[in-house]
């Protein structure tokens, strides 16, 4: 039997943690593992821009990834942060369209690469795979029903907490002092995630810390006393 390259063996094996994914047959995987390429992303990089065609769809290997729009202003509003394991560009599976967001790299990261008609050929020999990406895309809509919702209904300090709570548990690592946020975001960054300005988002920040709720660390943000911001968050 012919030895499969190092480099595919690697690909093949980030291909079966990232969503739908997961879902093909080991042959499926093999066949996608050899055709899809993996790419380099370095901290501050765009992976695709608002507006660009449609051409490929991407799985995160490594490192952190926002998806913003831009407003009329100039502006960017944070949709979302994709980490490791998770698909993205599926919605241009479906549409001659150019793509609906921007997508950056937060930190260094590598993503798979996997061609537009390559992976609808795979889906289209995986039922199993079809459904799974049926189900990422019910989810990602009621993802965003629920940030918007958030956005117009809720007041800014209640919106940033529940955005805590959820890079707490997403991303959260135990510490002697409470639970670290590994993923470093600016103050600008928290506050384009709950859509607000800088500003505001630093008095919410302050009046935490002072509150011994959080502190800042180096590495990221360290939550003291999550149950405390739970109850900011109104979880």
């Amino acid at each position: 039997m012919p030895t499969r390259p190092p480099e595919q063996d690697a690909k093949r094996a980030a291909l079966a943690r990232v969503e739908v994914c997961s879902a093909l047959s080991a042959a499926e995987l093999d066949s996608l593992a050899g055709l899809a390429q993996l790419r380099r992303l370095p901290k501050g990089r765009t992976l695709v821009k608002q507006g660009d065609i449609s051409e490929a769809v991407f799985g995160v290997v490594s490192g952190r990834l926002r998806v913003s729009v831009s407003r009329a202003d100039g502006s960017e509003a944070t949709l979302t942060l994709l980490g490791p394991g998770e698909l993205l560009g599926e919605l241009g599976l479906f549409q001659d369209s150019s793509r609906s967001a921007h997508v950056t790299a937060l930190e260094d990261a590598r993503v798979l690469v996997i061609g537009k008609s390559v992976f609808l050929g795979a889906l289209r020999r995986s039922p199993a795979a079809s459904l799974a990406l049926c189900g990422l895309l019910a989810a990602r809509v009621r993802q965003l029903a629920r940030h918007f919702e958030e956005v117009t209904a809720l007041p800014v300090e209640q919106r940033l907490a529940r955005k805590l709570v959820l890079l707490t548990a997403r991303w959260g690592a135990p510490t002697t002092a409470g639970v670290g946020i590994s993923l470093k975001l600016s103050q600008q960054e928290l506050a384009e995630l709950v859509d607000t300005s800088r500003q505001t988002a630093n008095k919410c920040l302050t009046k935490w810390r002072k509150a011994g709720i959080l502190s800042a660390a180096t590495r990221g943000v360290v939550v003291l006393d999550v149950d405390a911001l739970r109850r900011c968050a109104g979880a």
